[in-house]
């Protein structure tokens, strides 16, 4: 049976200053693929993200999720997106940031689920954790939402082996469409695509 399209972008074109960073791009991602999205700095990566999830408008003929014409700025409502920072109010302690972005989503995922709980996440401020808790933090924050396409660029930044590989299982058996943007890559995580973006430059 063949898997059809969650969504689909055709003839997408962006740039700065007319000088074009995509050019009549055709992107389509499918139900309940694992993609990888890789390439030099500077090649487009974060603003692919940015385009995905609405926070960018690119020109477009059509943008179809589940086959219905959307707008772009829909997008927001539809994918999650964990950036490579985690953004956090340093003050709040990690319940505190969650019950934050739980509002922001208008969702009520349950965060223990994956492994978040105890002193540390109830009353130590996110200021005060490393950059390992900050960033499993992030990340799982994103994975317990309802929404059915998920974008995490460089997700494990700042992990140790034993983390990175949680995640990676994470992934691994989550059924929605994944957009993986990340130069390291845990072993035993299998692509269902892979798409290069060619910049001409490091940053």
């Amino acid at each position: 049976m063949e898997t059809s399209a969650l969504l689909l972008l055709e003839g997408l074109t962006f740039g700065y200053d007319e000088s074009p960073l995509f050019d009549n791009l055709d992107l389509d991602f499918l139900e309940g693929s694992l993609v990888l999205l890789r390439g030099k700095n500077g090649a487009g990566k974060t603003t692919l993200c940015d385009i995905l999830t609405g926070v960018l408008k690119a020109d477009l003929r059509r943008c179809l999720w589940r086959d219905k014409e959307i707008k772009q700025e829909d997008l927001r409502l539809l994918v999650a997106y964990a950036s490579q920072e985690p953004e956090f109010f340093p003050a709040l302690s990690g319940m505190e940031n969650l019950h934050l972005l739980q509002l922001l989503s208008n969702e009520t995922p349950s965060y223990r689920e994956w492994g978040l709980s105890g002193v540390d996440l109830e009353r130590k401020q996110v200021g005060n954790y490393s950059g390992g808790m900050r960033q499993k933090l992030w990340i799982a924050a994103h994975l317990a939402t309802s929404r059915e396409f998920v974008i995490l660029d460089e997700p494990f930044t700042h992990l140790d082996d034993e983390t990175a590989g949680q995640i990676a299982r994470m992934l691994h058996i989550d059924p929605r469409t994944r957009l993986l943007v990340s130069h390291q890559i845990p072993e035993g995580i299998e692509f269902s695509d892979v798409i290069d973006l060619i910049g001409e430059e490091e940053e």
